[in-house]
């Protein structure tokens, strides 16, 4: 059994839901805006990270392709050579 990625876990389903409620039931427009500012902060905060993780993640792997392309070129056996047509 695969996990979607994108898929909400259960405690971010319940978080969502309290959210919700709490959201539909609120009567205080005062307090109503000061949830949604944070809220909106909150939001921010998290695309702020997820892009940081993306980034590192990329530049991760990309330093791992190098290092396998350096150790290929690296070879022993003049493969290198061969491929690049210099004797």
């Amino acid at each position: 059994m695969s996990i979607d990625p994108v898929e909400r876990r259960l405690e971010q389903s319940f978080e969502a839901e309290r959210w919700t409620r709490f959201i539909q039931e609120c009567e205080d427009l005062e307090q109503l805006r000061e949830t949604a500012l944070a809220l909106v902060q909150q939001l921010a905060q998290q695309k702020a990270a997820s892009a940081w993780m993306a980034t590192r993640a990329s530049e991760s792997e990309n330093a791992k392709l190098q290092m396998l392309a350096r150790m290929i070129r690296q070879q022993p056996d003049g493969t290198e050579e061969q491929a690049s047509g210099t004797p």
